[in-house]
């Protein structure tokens, strides 16, 4: 047995020795992730993992506007108006001057008896944070649970108020995916939405076993005991968070409920232009900072473990002999499948279609691309709460 290792070793040096277990290490990291941490994300059910805790709860939808939104009018307040459960109402925070727009959204309102509004003015030496708007949206809201969206956004079921009432009837935060809309298609959509996807995966594969630190802005909520409890949002000091830090202030493995059903998908409006896109990206990324650790090496690790896992494929097929070429493309191959296949699967239950036929475009440029993407702090600093 001594002489056989003594062989191989003679055969391949220590270098060539190292660089085989690096590989398999990190083939078996990927595997961790793709089979294992991502996949639980298709095999979770919501009613099998938490006991009701009430039935049918009253639930107060609430929406921010800053400015003047014609989609919003014509689509996606509509949307949220005719929603098929009985015990919900819609609070609509108008942050804004024209009059005109204020009069057809109070019109609105006086022919829908569940729907609230609310005016709050601003002008360039007083701004209005999101997060003060949604205190006064909560302040307004008669209910006790709370299920937050933004302009821009639209359920593509007129059941999303139902299906979401079935989170708050299992937990006091509640979770649910959101799926990025482009106009256009294209390579570089494709990546644009594929980033977004991983990052979601990335918060839902954490969310579905009791570490919550992420929400999509549009699709969440929780209970106003909960925000009373702890005196409403933290990080004051900026205009963003109340989706992501705040959660991780208030949610746990008890208290949450992640809801992952086709009824429960929202659609956001993406900016078409890359530049912008990238800009939306890092001003909203500015909370990424204050992140638990944990949660930043949780996506780090498989970012950080699939370049590296090309790169260590790569030298292994350029200098090694033939027979570890032939296992390093081997490596390859059989990962890719089961990242396909996994990525395929849930990205399905995620609300996200037909990402399979791409993948390698994500899959191989992805960590040089989300290293680009969050080296370099927005240009916009997140406005300050005055």
């Amino acid at each position: 047995m001594t002489q056989f290792f003594n062989d191989i070793l003679q055969h391949y040096s220590w270098q060539g020795l190292s660089l085989m277990l690096l590989l398999v290490t990190l083939f078996c990291i990927q595997f961790y992730y793709y089979a294992i941490a991502y996949y639980r994300i298709v095999s979770f059910r919501l009613m099998r993992s938490r006991p009701k805790r009430r039935d049918n709860p009253a639930i107060s939808v609430i929406v921010p506007i800053r400015g003047e939104s014609e989609s919003f009018l014509v689509d996606e307040l509509p949307a949220l108006l005719h929603q098929e459960y009985d015990n919900y109402e819609v609070v609509v925070v108008y942050i804004g001057g024209d009059t005109d727009y204020y009069e057809e959204l109070q019109r609105i309102r006086d022919n829908h008896s569940y729907m609230r509004l609310t005016k709050m003015g601003g002008n360039e030496r007083i701004y209005i944070t999101t997060k003060q708007a949604l205190n006064v949206g909560i302040k307004s809201a008669q209910y006790n649970s709370l299920l937050f969206t933004i302009p821009g956004a639209m359920p593509i079921s007129n059941e999303w108020v139902a299906t979401m009432a079935k989170g708050f009837e299992r937990g006091s935060v509640v979770i649910a995916p959101a799926v990025p809309n482009f106009e256009s298609s294209g390579i570089s959509r494709y990546i644009m939405r594929m980033i977004e996807f991983n990052l979601q995966r990335n918060a839902m594969a954490c969310a579905v076993v009791g570490k919550p630190y992420y929400a999509p802005r549009c699709n969440y909520g929780f209970d106003r005991d909960l925000y009373e409890k702890t005196r409403g949002y933290n990080h004051l000091s900026i205009d963003i968070g109340e989706n992501d830090l705040y959660l991780q202030a208030i949610a746990n493995a008890n208290r949450t409920s992640v809801v992952m059903t086709r009824n429960s998908i929202v659609k956001e409006e993406r900016i078409d232009m890359v530049s912008e896109w990238i800009e939306q990206m890092r001003y909203l990324g500015y909370a990424r900072r204050f992140y638990p650790t944990a949660a930043k090496c949780f996506t780090n690790r498989e970012l950080g473990s699939r370049a590296l896992f090309f790169l260590a494929a790569l030298v292994a097929i350029v200098v090694m002999p033939l027979e570890i070429k032939l296992g390093a493309i081997g490596l390859i191959i059989l990962r890719y499948l089961f990242v396909v296949w996994s990525s395929r699967r849930t990205a399905q239950k995620l609300g996200e279609r037909d990402i399979a036929l791409n993948y390698w475009i994500y899959d191989l440029l992805g960590p040089a691309l989300e290293w680009m993407l969050w080296s370099k702090k927005s240009n916009s600093t997140p406005r300050i709460w005055k």
